[in-house]
This record gives C-alpha cells, structure tokens and sequence, in this order.
C-alpha cells in the first residue's frame, strides 16, 4: 500500500511538493507500497493518430538516506492540441537495483486502488463528479476561463464485482490550445472501492503543468 506517513503532501499550481507538518517535529516521508519506496510517477502518452508521436510527464521524490524526501521536482507535460492520447501510468522505485516497478504491485492490488485526474482550470459545466468520474470532488471552478482544455478517462477495470475502473490506463482527449495543471491523485480503498473519490484515503497526490498548443 502506498501511505503518507506524518504529512499531507499539498498541492500547488508551481507543480513544486510540499509536506503541511502541525510541528516542527513531524518530517515528509516517502509514500510506500509494502517494503518499496515510491521514487518516480510517470505518465507515458501515445497519439492514436501517431504512434511515433510519444510524450511524457515526471515526477520525482528525492530521498536522504533515512528515506525522507529531502526534495522534489516534476517535468512539465507538453500535447498537441485536439488530439486523443493512450496513457499509461508507471511507478518505480529507483532505490533498488534492478528498479521496482511500483505499477506493477498497483495492478496485483487493483481492487482497492482508484487514479484521479483533475485539469484546472476548469468550468463548472465540465466537472462531472460521480460513479466512473476521474475528477476531484471540491475542485475549485473557474466561472470565465481560460479553461484546460483536456479530458480524460480512465480505460481499465479491476475484478471487483462488477468490475471497476483503476486509472493505470486512459484516454486523454485535447482541445483547443491552452495551458493549466494536472493534479495526479492515487486512492487507497481497501473493502471500500466503489468508483468515487471518497471512501479510503490519499496515497499520492502530485501536480504537473499542462501545455496543449
């Protein structure tokens, strides 16, 4: 299970992590899956029109040797615009050698993990919140624009009965030319998932800036 342990890491439109400590005594600890320590968050893209045509966005944690996070930094995702993109979500963790592919300990637990996507800005008419929604509930909304202009949907389903969808792969559908931020939030929800944001609790939450042009 991926945990943030004595910290809520927060977002900020700067794409920059922060941990929100009560005290001075409480440290920002590497979010964990079992015994692994989660280091990198991928998203990978491939324009169905071209699959030559490839991108990707970064996340990274850098760790002391007490496995704290001593720093952070994140690469910007750049699309084309009215283009749709396969997505694909990779973790790893770059502490061991060979790398452990976070993911794929993700996918053995899928019953009980939920990715969500949230672009801002965003209008109130286009954050559709429910069953099968990928957005943030309590998502501010911006009543003028300019909004990002991407949407987005998850593509795979777990074995729960009935199935519901994870969030390792998606759809991103962009529009017109625009700029924003994606927000990149992982749910833990063991015996609770039910394909809302809000049984569980935060695994991950990092933020990316967005370029559709």
């Amino acid at each position: 299970m991926l945990k943030l342990k004595h910290a809520t890491y927060a977002l900020l439109a700067t794409a920059l992590f922060y941990a929100s400590c009560s005290s001075k005594s409480e440290q920002a600890v590497a979010p964990t899956i079992a015994n692994e320590q989660l280091t990198s968050a991928y998203l990978k893209l491939t324009n169905e029109a071209n699959p030559s045509d490839t991108t990707s966005c970064r996340y990274r944690f850098h760790l002391d040797n007490n496995g704290n996070v001593k720093s952070t930094d994140s690469t910007a995702l750049v699309l084309k615009a009215n283009s749709k993109y396969d997505v694909k979500v990779l973790m790893l963790d770059t502490t061991q050698s060979p790398t452990f592919v976070v993911s794929d300990e993700i996918k053995q637990r899928q019953n009980y993990h939920l990715f969500f996507f949230q672009p801002t800005p965003i209008s109130s008419a286009n954050l559709v919140i429910g069953t099968g929604s990928p957005y943030i509930p309590g998502t501010p909304t911006s009543a003028s624009g300019p909004y990002l202009n991407l949407a987005i949907a998850r593509t795979d389903l777990d074995s729960n009965t009935p199935p519901l969808q994870i969030g390792l792969t998606d759809l991103f559908t962009t529009g017109a030319a625009s700029t924003g931020n994606l927000r990149f939030v992982l749910r833990h929800q063991p015996n609770a998932k039910n394909g809302t944001y809000a049984p569980g609790s935060t695994d991950l939450d990092v933020n990316f800036k967005v370029t559709i042009q």
